[in-house]
């Protein structure tokens, strides 16, 4: 796979999509239904623990509709602080035009660069233009490998189901697998996996033993 063809094939597609819909639609992260991305972010904040403030790296940020969801929730824990990584300049730029609060920053990168409580990846990995999905799973498994070195105590990520109707570019993948390899690959690690209805993707939730 030339990794870096395909990241810049699905820069343009968020940059389509974010300059289609604008950066106050859930379009532009290709969720057609606010509600439904709601409950995902939900599942993923599942992974977090305790009452005292965390901090979250938000892989894949988009224009930020995470980090106002964790900042609105009543749930504890309560958010100390967040920085969003993000591929698409544009995305980065929409998430910090819109986003004025001493809590957040958003940053062009690739990876995540800096430690957190918690890293949490909402649709990153869904379209691979142009790639099968065991190139991609290939691409997938040392960036996550990545994103656990990072996290001090836990870590969150969604796939799209196999099984569930995908759009030609989009990977679906086993839940059952990729929790697998998570407690094979992931040093420490505790794993949990949420599927089910309405949502048509499901969740890996990673815990430190000893955070």
């Amino acid at each position: 796979m030339d990794v870096d063809a395909t990241l810049a094939a699905v820069r343009r597609r968020y940059e389509g999509w974010l300059a289609e819909h604008g950066p106050d639609s859930s379009r532009a992260v290709g969720w057609a239904d606010p509600d439904l991305q709601g409950l995902r972010f939900d599942v993923l904040a599942h992974v977090m623990e305790g009452t005292d403030p965390v901090s979250v790296a938000d892989f894949g940020c988009g224009t930020g509709a995470l980090f106002s969801h964790l900042a609105a929730r009543e749930a504890p824990p309560p958010l100390s602080a967040y920085t969003g990584y993000d591929l698409v300049p544009a995305m980065v730029a929409a998430a910090r035009a819109a986003i004025d609060d001493a809590r957040a920053r958003f940053v062009v990168a690739g990876n995540v660069t800096e430690d957190a409580d918690y890293v949490l990846a909402s649709g990153t990995f869904t379209i691979r233009p142009g790639v099968g999905d065991e190139e991609w799973a290939g691409q997938v498994r040392p960036t996550l490998r990545g994103l656990w070195e990072r996290a001090r105590r836990g870590m969150a990520f969604n796939l799209l189901a196999r099984g569930a109707p995908v759009k030609p570019d989009a990977f679906s993948a086993d839940p059952q697998e990729w929790a697998q390899w998570c407690m094979r690959e992931l040093p420490g690690s505790r794993v949990a996996v949420l599927h089910g209805p309405p949502l048509a993707d499901f969740s890996v939730l990673v815990r430190r033993d000893h955070p």
